[in-house]
């Protein structure tokens, strides 16, 4: 009755969540669930001890309940209250902007090139022409005029930001060149595009301008209404009507728009904004320069009391002290570059700048300065769930003032920066970037946003149309007519991913589709009831009731030592290290699974690994 006992408290400690950790090198074969437990998660197994066993083996009976316990659920569907789900639209990199700089087809042949009579096409790469190169207006250049004339503007949306405001990239491309990488021809003649090729974009030839002023305008539009019933009669009629929105001139301008009101004068001091990505907070703005400081996040962090952090790649950062009542904390900033430090005291909502004084020295204040290593402001402080004093810091990194010269936001580019003056304050109105170096590559990388790629094309048919003789023309034997195409294209790296959470009534975007119900799977415990845990001569090997789980080999647990005598186990258990046997069919419609070893110590080798066994079922 002991063994019993144990057994049953095992279960319960793993109904109440009980992890196990273990680890075996004994094979353990493939033994169904359905060995163990039954579909509506009860036991559909007992764990059987010899009467001769060893105290460890009865412990191993006791662990491999603890394990079984870990099966005996069920789960049914409920209804869940309050609860959302999240839906998850994965949207591809797009095409920002595709150039076709060579087109060899039907369209240009007849139309571009004025040819009614098709006398001859192109059956290989080396027969393509080399005047159906783009030249602004139609596909009848060579190679040298296409590149002198390539000059193309894409506009991209909402790439930059100043304070809740999107504003847009305008991209100016120019003069780009194509260096032919592909072995075969090795000397490219520049008739047709090659096949293989890197973009060469000369420097001053790639440009983006950033417009950050803002317009609320004006446009009209034309749109078509349909009247009446179609069984009655319908009519189409057209309207004009007037729209607003929010843009900059170039919007303004390509919309055909009239402004009404300067909505967002540009960037000015105290304001946060991007460029190119980057995130500032603006401190000052004069005649042609700007004061800034990186921000990076834009939201306040959390500081633990005694943390240190690194900030941008220079300034390491120690919380020292903070008082909850006096919402103070103490600073240690180091500057990693030369080791200086210097101890500061924050107060809430009062900024602090550390920089470099007169004499080099590393020091504090509360002053605005131009240039300062960085800055910190204290928002808050507060205790946590876990009792760990924080600080909430808001904080700008190497703040300094930048003009046309100095400002790079990133290597191999010059900036033009435009500031103007209204009403005795002045503000950034755009910037330009312009490439002042040489790019090359397929793509070219575009600050690690898009791709500038290159692409050729090439597809064959058996036969074109000849409009001067209205027939078709077959291709000679074993060829076939082609048409050839070259792109250039602006694609972004990286696609989107757009989450949103839904609630009962919602209806899921872009659909008719309302979510009426919210359902989660509800675990429900199966108490075990009665023991699953007895002894070998409770066992009527004639009709056991249930799988049985023997712990103990023929010498300490006689239903094994009937199974080994009837020929069904095919262990050798007398010098087994430590084995599990599975004997579907050992009790007629009922099965065993031997877990034994040569001595009490195999015989709990045999035990872990099923343990481990049965660990991994219960992940299923």
């Amino acid at each position: 009755m002991k063994v019993k006992k144990i057994a049953a408290l095992a279960v319960g400690a793993a109904m109440v969540g009980a992890t196990i950790g273990f680890a075996s090198a004994t094979t353990v074969p493939n033994i169904p669930k359905s060995f163990f437990v039954n579909n509506d998660g009860t036991p559909n197994v007992k764990i059987v001890v010899g009467s001769n066993a060893a105290a460890m083996d009865v412990a191993s009976a006791a662990d491999i309940a603890v394990a079984l316990g870990s099966l005996l659920y069920t789960t049914e569907q409920v209804e869940a209250q309050n609860a959302y789900v999240k839906v998850k639209e994965v949207i591809p990199p797009a095409n920002a902007a595709t150039w076709t700089i060579y087109a060899y087809n039907y369209t240009t042949i007849t139309q571009d090139h004025g040819i009614n009579n098709i006398t001859s096409w192109a059956t290989s790469y080396d027969e393509l022409p080399d005047n159906y190169w783009w030249n602004g207006a139609a596909y009848t250049a060579n190679y040298t005029q296409w590149e002198d004339s390539f000059s193309v503007p894409v506009t991209l949306k909402g790439k930059d930001s100043v304070g809740k405001y999107s504003v847009d990239w305008h991209i100016n491309i120019n003069k780009v060149e194509l260096k032919s990488i592909d072995p075969k021809p090795k000397n490219w003649t520049k008739a047709a595009p090659p096949k293989k090729a890197d973009l060469v974009v000369p420097a001053g030839k790639l440009s983006i301008f950033v417009d950050y002023v803002l317009y609320n305008y004006s446009y009209t539009e034309t749109e078509k209404q349909t009247l009446g019933e179609p069984e009655w009669g319908t009519k189409t009629v057209t309207k004009t009507v007037t729209k607003t929105a929010i843009g900059d001139k170039e919007e303004v301008n390509a919309m055909g728009g009239t402004i009404n009101k300067v909505v967002l004068p540009g960037v000015g001091a105290g304001d946060d904004f991007t460029v190119f990505g980057q995130s500032y907070h603006v401190y000052e703005v004069g005649d042609g320069s700007f004061t800034v400081g990186y921000v990076d996040p834009k939201d306040p962090d959390w500081f633990k009391l005694h943390e240190s952090r690194i900030i941008g790649d220079r300034w390491n950062v120690t919380v020292q002290d903070i008082s909850l009542s006096q919402d103070t904390a103490i600073v240690l900033v180091t500057d990693t570059t030369n080791g200086q430090q210097v101890t500061a005291l924050l107060n809430k909502d009062t900024p602090v700048y550390i920089y470099y004084d007169n004499s080099g020295q590393l020091v504090w204040g509360t002053s605005q300065v131009s240039e300062a290593g960085i800055m910190l402001d204290l928002k808050s402080t507060f205790v946590g769930i876990d009792n760990t004093i924080m600080a909430s810091i808001y904080y700008v990194y190497d703040i300094e003032k930048y003009t046309s010269a100095n400002f790079h936001p990133a290597a191999g580019w010059n900036a033009t920066i435009s500031t103007y003056q209204s009403s005795g304050v002045y503000y950034i109105a755009n910037i330009t970037l312009i490439n002042n170096k040489e790019l090359e590559g397929n793509p070219i990388d575009i600050f690690g946003a898009y791709n500038l790629m290159y692409k050729y094309v090439q597809k064959g048919y058996d036969e074109y149309y000849n409009p001067a003789a209205d027939d078709f023309v077959k291709a000679p034997k074993n060829k076939k007519f082609i048409v050839a195409y070259a792109y250039i294209c602006l694609k972004e790296k990286e696609g989107k991913v757009i989450e949103k959470e839904l609630k009962v009534g919602d209806t899921l975007p872009d659909s008719d589709y309302t979510v009426e119900a919210i359902y989660a799977d509800n675990i429900v415990i199966k108490p075990v009831t009665e023991p699953i845990t007895v002894m070998d001569f409770e066992v009527d090997v004639n009709n056991p009731g249930s799988n049985l789980i023997l712990v103990g080999g023929p010498v300490a647990n006689s239903v094994t030592k009937y199974l080994v005598d009837e020929g069904k186990s095919k262990v050798d258990w007398y010098n087994s290290p430590g084995d599990v046997e599975y004997i579907p069919d050992a009790f007629g419609s009922y099965g065993a699974v031997i877990v034994a070893g040569a001595t009490r110590n195999e015989t709990r080798v045999a035990a872990e690994a099923l343990m481990q066994y049965l660990a991994e079922l219960a992940k299923e």
